[in-house]
């Protein structure tokens, strides 16, 4: 189960997509969240607090993936034959990493499960307070929490993806692509994933009808995403219609995402290197949450 607001840094199913090289802005970015750590280090210990330094690992790519990003139909038809959009395909291939990467492990977890209730509380408090200082230090911005930072993020991404919807290229190719699916918008950015965010809702309603007891009931703004935790067996019939609608909406799409996909790209990765983050690949599945709120 997640919890989504707009947008999710959550995954629901392991990688969703997929440049012939490095992504702009990467190494730069990987820096600067190298060093907003190190600030939230220094700013714990004047509290007399401890805290380890936790930026999110380098990426690791897989086979294909840099294409994909780049909008590559053959490299996109590959992956979606096999695994779709990526998301029944996490339950029927549970250590393939192209679906189920591994996750990363905060260092710090182990010692704040050993704190009491109220040692937890002034760490967490200490701890937002330190992260929104080290933002101010590192990339000069202004933030109340690490929530208020990630929301911030995501409505950068938004209000500069925007401008792909005024392409007169996208425009045109757009409306082709929806004429094929046969859905009523065609503005680009709200093609891109759009059937994909349609698999991800079904799975969502499957989980749900197995979830045991009483549906936690969503924060204010947010919506809940459940994960479903079927066996690979049981997963199969609905990742070969997920396979079926995935492969369809290449081919209606099969000229607009290689006209789009690079530009939303490199819009992504400028945004998040202003923001101190590398993980601009991993933003691919954030679009597809915002479908769902």
């Amino acid at each position: 189960m997640f919890i989504a607001k707009a947008v999710a840094a959550t995954m629901l199913a392991g990688a969703f997509g997929g440049l012939t090289s490095p992504l702009p802005g990467d190494a730069a970015a990987y820096e600067k969240q190298t060093r907003l750590e190190a600030e939230r280090v220094a700013c714990m210990k004047e509290r007399g607090l401890d805290y380890v330094a936790s930026p999110e690992p380098r990426h690791t790519w897989q086979p294909g993936e840099r294409e994909r990003l780049a909008g590559d139909v053959e490299a996109l038809r590959a992956y979606r034959a096999k695994y779709g959009f990526g998301v029944w395909s996490a339950n029927v291939y549970p250590k393939d990493a192209a679906v189920n990467p591994v996750q990363h492990e905060n260092p710090n977890d182990k010692m704040l499960m050993s704190l009491s209730a109220d040692r937890l509380k002034k760490w967490r408090a200490a701890d937002e307070s330190c992260f929104s200082e080290a933002v101010k230090q590192v990339l000069g911005k202004t933030v109340t929490s690490q929530e208020d930072y990630h929301d911030r993020l995501e409505a950068a991404v938004r209000k500069s993806l925007s401008v792909l919807d005024q392409d007169k290229q996208l425009v045109q190719l757009g409306k082709k692509f929806a004429a094929c699916l046969g859905v009523s918008r065609s503005e680009p950015t709200a093609l891109d994933g759009l059937s994909h965010a349609r698999i991800v809702r079904q799975a969502s309603d499957v989980a749900k009808k197995a979830w045991k007891g009483e549906l936690p009931e969503a924060p204010k703004g947010r919506t809940v995403i459940f994960r479903p935790t079927l066996k690979p067996a049981q997963a199969r019939p609905y990742l070969d219609k997920e396979i079926k609608t995935a492969l369809k909406d290449l081919r209606c799409g099969e000229d607009f995402y290689p006209a789009y996909a690079p530009k939303a790209m490199e819009i992504t990765s400028k945004v998040y290197q202003e923001f101190g983050r590398e993980g601009a690949a991993q933003a691919i599945p954030s679009r597809i949450y915002r479908k769902l709120a």
